[in-house]
């Protein structure tokens, strides 16, 4: 070991070794390189990492250490690695005995092969320590003169994981970023925030295999369903933490979700005030021709009621008359007026309680929950709500008529029914205009309408619709 040409060699050869490799596996025939060019007879590295200090290559090790795949070689307890713990372990050191091989001796194992103490020597560089060098001969308990070859050698293995670690980071990064750049053309494709959602939980599972996504609540927006924001740390990497690679990516993806998910919200603002604006002139145009017209026919009969008092008959048709268009009348200003103020101020339940008020039935409301709302799905409920209570109006014979709103966490349900006389053919008022109506302004929503009726025992119209990414719950 005292020949400086030999040690010039042995360094040479680890040093060309390990400039031909971007992999930690180069570690064990490094140490094998170093056993077969010096006087040492076995040698161990250990490596610090996320689960602890961890044993990655060996060569020439005595039977005690080798017997059941090297257990005892699996485990923190002995004296190097508690002082590399520690913190006091930072230069090469001569005599340290063995207390693996001290355990093995008190159970009475042998093969030993008369190997009691070890050198070693911390793998390091001045800005970071990765493991521990060990190396060892028979029947020797010091290493004083092999200490400067020990560290130079442990100084190139060191330099080298540091190397490593960086081409390892980079490789991880453009392989993460290359999946990311797939998972953001489809958050682009995304049309709607349940299908945002989706393409970003199942995404994140790929890029991240094993984890669970988590989803914590965002800032509702009243205008549609926000799926909230998401943070690294809600991901369970079961039992290992994130790579700055991961992290930053992670963080990437959760900024390009949050954009195309403001981006759908603007859209859906759009598109809602675009319906308002074209219904507002739809009111005006029914305000304008039919609201005029319903006025007429209200004062014709009225006048024709008058001057058919002496003929019963006829008296009762143009009443009858009368009624229905005043009926009619009332619900078409109700209607425009409606249109013209906009936004729904008291509520779904206050707005068809007054409109049911307005058409003449009794209304009794009831309420559960407190989730928000979206407006365009409050607005959809609302229609809802009016069809049916139009329908209890027509076809029921009853005026009396009872609404219920649950806001369960993730949907809602809107229930009116009435004790009327009800229906056999559930299957014609399926494919009614009105039914179909409700259904596709449900399905906007993702949601869906029941109907439920028997012969002088009532109908029930049922209304889901799930809010806050949610699907729509079966009873």
């Amino acid at each position: 070991m005292h020949d400086p040409s030999s040690q010039l060699k042995t360094l040479k050869n680890i040093a060309e070794l390990l400039n031909e490799s971007t992999n930690k596996q180069v570690l064990g025939n490094v140490l094998r390189k170093f056993i077969s060019m010096t006087d040492f007879e076995t040698g161990w590295i250990f490596l610090e990492n996320k689960a602890g200090v961890q044993l990655v290559a060996d060569d020439g090790l005595p039977p005690a250490l080798a017997r059941n795949q090297k257990q005892r070689m699996c485990g923190e307890d002995c004296h190097c690695v508690s002082r590399f713990k520690n913190g006091r372990l930072t230069k090469a050191t001569s005599i340290i005995a063995c207390k693996r091989i001290e355990q093995a001796l008190e159970e009475g194992i042998e093969g030993t092969d008369g190997i009691t103490h070890h050198a070693t020597v911390p793998l390091q560089t001045p800005e970071r320590a990765f493991g521990l060098f060990n190396v060892a001969m028979r029947h020797k308990t010091s290493y004083s003169e092999d200490l400067q070859l020990l560290e130079a050698v442990a100084l190139q293995i060191g330099t080298a994981l540091e190397r490593i670690e960086r081409f390892e980071a980079e490789e991880e990064w453009s392989t993460l970023l290359m999946k990311s750049h797939q998972l953001t053309k489809s958050i682009q494709e995304a049309d709607t925030l349940h299908s945002l959602r989706t393409t970003v939980e199942h995404g994140l599972q790929e890029l991240y295999p094993g984890g669970s996504i988590q989803w914590s609540s965002g800032e509702a927006d009243e205008a549609a369903d926000s799926f909230g924001s998401i943070s690294p740390q809600l991901i369970d990497m079961e039992g290992r933490s994130f790579s700055k690679a991961e992290t930053e990516i992670f963080e990437l993806v959760k900024e390009y979700s949050r954009v195309a998910e403001r981006k759908l919200l603007l859209s859906e603002k759009e598109k809602a005030m675009a319906r308002r604006e074209e219904r507002s002139r739809f009111a005006q145009d029914l305000h304008d021709s039919v609201n005029q017209l319903l006025f007429s026919i209200v004062l014709t009969s009225k006048a024709v009621s008058r001057s058919a008092i002496s003929v019963p008959t006829l008296k009762e048709q143009v009443d009858y008359i009368h009624d229905i268009s005043s009926q009619a009348l009332k619900e078409m200003r109700a209607l425009v007026t409606e249109e013209k103020g906009g936004r729904f101020k008291k509520g779904v339940l206050a707005e068809l309680r007054s409109y049911a008020s307005t058409i003449g039935l009794r209304c009794t409301v009831d309420s559960a929950g407190t989730t928000s709302i979206p407006y365009a799905v409050e607005e959809s409920l609302f229609r809802i709500g009016q069809e049916s209570l139009h329908n209890v109006w027509k076809h029921a014979a009853i005026d009396v008529v009872a609404v219920t709103l649950q806001k369960l966490p993730h949907q809602v349900v809107l229930e009116i029914r009435d004790e009327g006389t009800g229906f056999t053919n559930v299957d014609c008022y399926d494919h009614s205009f009105g039914l179909s109506g409700m259904r596709e302004r449900a399905s906007h929503h993702r949601g869906k309408v029941t109907v439920t009726s028997q012969p002088e025992g009532g109908t029930t119209v049922r209304v889901k619709i799930p809010v806050e990414g949610g699907e729509v719950k079966d009873d």
